[in-house]
């Protein structure tokens, strides 16, 4: 089995920033709504006083704002799903899972799309909030055990793709890792890690 990050990795370049404009291009009070908080709870994060989750929660809180947001999100998907890589799609197979910081309810109709499965950070649509941790760095790795995945294939991983180091953890799991860049476009082995960098990994807020 195969297992992907998703923004900048298969899709470029991130699938929230992109449903944000398209929100904003068609819901414009969310302007004024949604970014003086935004700015607010990332300041926050950058002073570490709230937690990953706290400031993925601000990032997704915009669709609160979103009117008949489930159909805007099928819409959204019909336009952009060409932005799939083509690299990805050559070796694309119906075993490969999609393991992303985006909430789950967001992601699910390009994943339906593309027939593979997905585990992805678990956001109440109605009331914004996560539902225990967002899938993120380390997460990602206690999420694929927690989940029905590791049972069936006993967590045996042939190949890893991300575009972000942040993915160390995960990429230990993988008999082979890759790190995606050049805007989606470029795949190369995954670097040697230094002990510098293992020491900022480890330091990743969760």
């Amino acid at each position: 089995m195969n297992v992907y990050d998703f923004d900048k990795t298969i899709f470029y370049p991130d699938s929230i920033l992109c449903f944000l404009k398209w929100c904003v291009r068609r819901y414009p009070k969310i302007i004024f709504l949604y970014f003086p908080k935004l700015a607010y709870k990332s300041a926050l994060y950058v002073l570490k006083r709230i937690s990953v989750s706290e400031a993925t929660e601000a990032l997704f809180s915009f669709m609160l704002y979103v009117p008949n947001l489930e159909k805007e999100i099928e819409d959204f998907w019909v336009e952009n799903e060409k932005r799939i890589a083509p690299w990805y799609l050559a070796q694309k197979k119906d075993d490969d899972l999609i393991i992303s910081a985006s909430p789950e309810f967001f992601l699910k109709p390009i994943i339906k799309k593309l027939n593979v499965q997905l585990i992805g950070t678990q956001l109440d649509s109605k009331t914004g909030k996560v539902v225990g941790r967002c899938c993120y760095g380390k997460q990602k790795v206690k999420n694929l055990i927690n989940s029905e995945f590791f049972t069936n294939i006993h967590l045996h991983i042939d190949e890893f793709y991300s575009d972000s180091m942040s993915d160390f953890p995960l990429s230990l799991c993988a008999e082979k890792a890759f790190l995606v860049v050049n805007r989606g476009k470029t795949v190369k082995k995954w670097p040697k890690i230094t002990e510098r960098m293992t020491g900022k990994i480890q330091n990743i807020n969760l």
